[in-house]
């Protein structure tokens, strides 16, 4: 997938660089091309063509678009001339070297677009996989958090408890040397 991305960009840079280079030839044509005109009528040549250049211009972006359109073109013109090479020989008794040649050209990438489709098809799996994956993964962390948040309560829950016991049993202490210091002190 990541030398498809690259081929696709790099193709844009291409088609782009390209043109770039026929906007510029245009926009820099020698005067010695040029036929002499007076000089109104130069001003008047030169506002359509930059318009035009201008046109040219905004198309730019989609130069990969159409070189894509017509690689598809392409293809459908080679199976057109194949069906129609087929129906023009149908009488004929074997086929010729050049239909052999165009059937198995055609056969190949019928088989190379198969494996592509089948290696999608398994990066989806894949894909889907992982993606099951993370969500598991999500869940328990989210789980585990809760539980966390839960523990962290039980043990302040549980400090507090000690702490209140403890001054309860402080409390008995004090209360309890007092009257044994008051039973001593009446007893002596």
């Amino acid at each position: 997938m990541v030398e498809m991305a690259d081929k696709t960009a790099t193709a844009k840079q291409s088609h782009e660089l390209a043109g770039d280079h026929l906007i510029e030839m245009a926009q820099k044509k020698a005067p010695a091309q040029e036929p002499q005109l007076p000089q109104q009528a130069l001003v008047e040549v030169k506002k359509p063509r930059a318009g035009v250049l201008q046109k040219l211009g905004k198309l730019k972006p989609l130069l990969p678009i159409l070189s894509g359109g017509l690689r598809m073109v392409d293809h459908g013109a080679v199976q057109a001339l194949a069906q129609l090479l087929n129906f023009v020989d149908g009488g004929s008794v074997g086929p010729s070297a050049a239909q052999e040649e165009l059937h198995q050209g055609l056969t190949e990438i019928q088989t190379g677009h198969r494996e592509l489709r089948v290696q999608v098809q398994d990066q989806t799996v894949e894909m889907k996989r992982i993606e099951d994956q993370i969500v598991l993964l999500r869940q328990t962390a989210e789980r585990n958090a809760t539980e966390h948040a839960e523990l962290v309560e039980d043990v302040k829950s549980l400090g507090n408890l000690v702490r209140t016991v403890g001054a309860g049993l402080t409390i008995l202490l004090i209360v309890l040397i007092v009257l044994t210091s008051l039973l001593l002190s009446r007893h002596n």
